[in-house]
């Protein structure tokens, strides 16, 4: 009877060199299509809003009253960070000024920016009249550059891939529509979870009992028989 002892040598071996073979690497990376060649992107932008002040002013008018309840209003749909507010010092219009602004913060607060949202600070105006500044940051959608179709011949593609501008009008019209530009360049932070409902769920999981919502008959799907 022949000795089985160099096969098992030669299969140890053999296990043994692949066992020392690097794995490869899996791309965690979604793989790049001919759409995202046409990504929209965002810019960051500065909004201002002037608040002209004269000698002797000391109260804000109506018209820029509703300046400044517009102005917050898009501070809370696109801004980010706080919303500065910019004083005037030294002019010919100082004392109003400092009267105007703090007519101008109560008036933001009233529109619902948080008093620990505004940002208060002085310029030194050097004997001029100059205006209260309002401002914030925000983003600013760029929409891709698309090329004319009629530059594009669709009817011959031989090599069966898409033509130049495949896709660039849908990320057009995203970045046309897209509420806040900034969630182009990364995602919005997530909420806190609600611990209350998954507390309920998780005691109504250890009962035994069901743990979604009971539906009424409205929501109960029926069919119907008026077609045999």
């Amino acid at each position: 009877m022949k000795s089985r002892l160099p096969l098992l040598l030669l299969g140890v071996s053999a296990l043994t060199a692949c066992a020392g073979i690097p794995k490869p690497e899996v791309a965690s990376t979604p793989l790049a299509t001919q759409a995202d060649r046409h990504e929209p992107t965002a810019e960051a932008a500065v909004q201002r809003l002037e608040l002209n002040v004269a000698p002797g002013q000391m109260q804000l008018a109506a018209n820029e009253r509703a300046q400044l309840a517009a102005f917050a209003n898009d501070y809370l749909r696109y801004g980010h960070g706080p919303l500065a507010l910019e004083t005037p010092s030294g002019g010919a219009n100082s004392e109003s000024a400092s009267v105007l602004a703090a007519d101008a913060r109560r008036a933001l607060a009233d529109a619902g920016v948080s008093y620990a949202a505004i940002a208060g600070s002085t310029r030194d105006a050097g004997g001029e009249t100059l205006p209260i500044l309002v401002s914030f940051n925000r983003f600013e959608a760029q929409a891709p550059d698309c090329a004319p179709l009629y530059e594009q011949d669709l009817g011959h593609q031989s090599n069966n891939q898409p033509w130049t501008s495949f896709g660039c009008a849908t990320n057009f019209n995203l970045a046309s529509m897209v509420e806040d530009p900034a969630d182009l360049l990364r995602p919005r932070d997530m909420a806190a979870r609600d611990s209350e409902r998954r507390d309920t769920v998780m005691d109504a999981y250890r009962a035994g009992e069901q743990t979604h919502a009971e539906r009424s008959n409205d929501e109960r799907v029926t069919i119907s028989n008026a077609v045999q």
